[in-house]
């Protein structure tokens, strides 16, 4: 009974070109128009702070709908799909969301955070553009908070 090798066997390599092209198609937004985006937009938030070993430890999640104009929003209905993937993809936008979603955190956890992770997940929503943020950070007490302003 002869043994089957598993996966290809070995095969000859070609060399790589020496130039390759490719399009980029690049994309500029205005940070006033962020602004006002993520100002217009609707918010929703849930989540509490936890006591664990490390001390209490805020856990939650913040939604923040960018609605289209047909739903009241400033967002141009044709332009969800584009706006989503601008979205996912600019730096200052989702920076505007992981502070909404740290400023709501704050308020729930009922004191300073510190240093905050954030996932961030950006999809077309039926009503527009929907950026979700998971959040977790430490509980600052009152010492550490003062403390964190002198630095």
């Amino acid at each position: 009974m002869p043994v089957r090798r598993r996966g290809p066997g070995l095969a000859k390599t070609a060399r790589p070109r020496f130039l390759r092209g490719r399009t980029v198609r690049l994309w500029e937004a205005s940070d006033y128009r962020w602004r006002e985006l993520f100002e217009s937009a609707d918010v929703m938030s849930e989540g509490a702070a936890r006591l664990e070993s490390r001390g209490r430890v805020y856990y939650g999640s913040t939604s923040v709908l960018l609605p289209d104009v047909s739903h009241g929003g400033l967002l141009p209905d044709e332009q969800c799909t584009r706006v989503a993937r601008a979205v996912s993809a600019d730096p200052h936008a989702r920076v505007r969301a992981v502070r909404i979603a740290y400023l709501e955190a704050q308020l729930r956890a009922g004191g300073p955070l510190g240093q905050v992770t954030a996932d961030v997940t950006v999809r077309s929503d039926p009503r527009g553009v929907r950026v979700d943020i998971e959040v977790e950070a430490l509980v600052l007490t009152v010492n550490a908070a003062r403390k964190r302003r002198r630095l």
